[in-house]
């Protein structure tokens, strides 16, 4: 009896985890594939390590801080799995928010990879620098760099500059 009570225990938690991080973990993924099927791919990952790993949590914020990093170390090892070059977002992803923010999301996938992790994280998750330094394994004046860097290139990129110029 207590091995099932401990099933489904465990299985609650999957589900709550599910529920609480899955559009977070999209986002992230979208930021970095080229479909909605690679992001959903991504997140499906991302939730299979965590059952076969089942990671012990100090807190919360370390279960997130764990997920963000898993799914971006994903992302990495797919695009180096495919070998991809960069390519203008699909139409898909296009469809699935207003023009004004595909908009904007087409112009942050003109980032380096890096840059745009920094700035979602830093944007969307509201995490400090130093947090974002943390989840990422660079000291936390690398993050502050690629910050700076990223909103000048997203400043020249929205004011129509030429994208040579922000290279």
């Amino acid at each position: 009896m207590e091995l099932k009570n401990r099933q489904t225990t465990r299985e609650r938690e999957i589900v709550r985890v599910v529920e609480t991080y899955s559009d977070m973990l999209m986002r992230i993924a979208l930021n970095r594939m080229n479909s909605i099927a690679e992001a959903e791919d991504v997140v499906q990952s991302t939730f299979e390590r965590l059952v076969k790993r089942a990671p012990r949590f100090e807190s919360r914020e370390h279960e997130k801080a764990w997920l963000i990093k898993t799914a971006i170390r994903i992302c990495i090892d797919e695009a180096r799995r495919k070998s991809r070059t960069d390519v203008p977002l699909n139409e898909e992803i296009a469809a699935a928010y207003s023009e004004e923010s595909f908009e904007l999301l087409d112009t942050v996938r003109q980032l380096p990879e890096k840059d745009r992790d920094a700035v979602y994280l830093y944007y969307y998750e509201e995490y400090t620098t130093v947090e974002i330094a943390k989840l990422l394994g660079e000291r936390e004046g690398t993050v502050r760099s690629r910050l700076s860097r990223a909103r000048k290139k997203l400043k020249a990129l929205m004011e129509g500059d030429a994208y040579e110029q922000i290279l």
